[in-house]
């Protein structure tokens, strides 16, 4: 009866575990765990192991390593995963429908015009992550002038300087390695955690802040200041949380992924 009852359970907690990556792959929760360009590659092995399940179940009975063992371990993993993707969709808010947009082709085509009016200018729209790259590895090739959206976020020796810091998270694989990036600039009064457009240039950074003067960011470990050039805000606009928060695409030139 064991020996019948193995082979069943193995290709039942296949076909459990197939069905959550596909099901989490096809979700508006899969942002929460990895890159949305990733989500092919989870559907294609969702749909693998849900192949395997029968093969697993009918296979003929006989010794096989692990036992008892080894489906509690895939019980257990199974469980924690079921828990993990159910607490997310119950507490998270809906990002509709932007998160299934990555693929594997780094990049979508961006939403809307790839330069802006504002106040008689015009501004190129990029992310700031983007903006980030570009001011890093080839300024000279980063928009005269350029409007980005974040989040503004302030600190004591921060405020002491006049400045604070606009920043965005950029996930690149998942957000264990998530990333808070932004740049200084000069807000004025904008509240702490209030989402805002800065239209302006990049200008050289007389010098870089501290890490222990950052502000930190709950959604990253790591927050990290452009080192060499600060945005001469020109505009900052209030608005509110986009429909999806953190960046998971990079353009290198225009239309960039904003």
């Amino acid at each position: 009866m064991r020996g019948r009852v193995m082979p069943l359970l193995d290709g039942l907690a296949l076909l459990l575990l197939g069905g959550l990556l596909a099901g989490l792959a096809l979700s508006d929760c899969y942002w929460y765990f990895l890159n949305p360009r990733f989500i092919p590659v989870s559907l294609v092995t969702g749909a693998v192991l849900i192949l395997l399940a029968p093969l697993a179940a009918t296979r003929a009975p006989g010794p096989r390593p692990g036992g008892v063992p080894r489906l509690l371990s895939l019980g257990l993993c199974l469980g924690l995963a079921a828990l993990a993707v159910g607490g997310v969709s119950v507490e998270s808010p809906d990002p509709g429908s932007a998160a299934r947009r990555g693929g594997l082709d780094f990049g979508p085509v961006p939403e809307g015009p790839s330069r802006i009016i504002f106040k008689g200018r015009e501004y190129v729209r990029m992310n700031l992550a983007e903006l980030f790259l570009l001011a890093d590895q080839r300024p000279t090739d980063a928009p005269a002038r350029f409007v980005v959206r974040g989040v503004v976020r302030r600190s004591p020796a921060l405020d002491g300087q006049g400045q604070a810091l606009v920043s965005r998270v950029a996930v690149v694989c998942c957000l264990a390695d998530a990333v808070a990036a932004g740049f200084l600039a000069d807000l004025g009064h904008t509240p702490q955690g209030q989402w805002v457009e800065v239209y302006g240039r990049l200008e050289p950074l007389g010098a870089a802040p501290r890490s222990s003067d950052l502000p930190k960011t709950p959604e990253a470990a790591v927050t990290v200041c452009n080192e060499r050039f600060r945005i001469d805000a020109e505009g900052v606009v209030p608005v509110s949380q986009p429909e999806m928060p953190y960046i998971f695409e990079f353009r290198e030139k225009e239309p960039y992924a904003w």
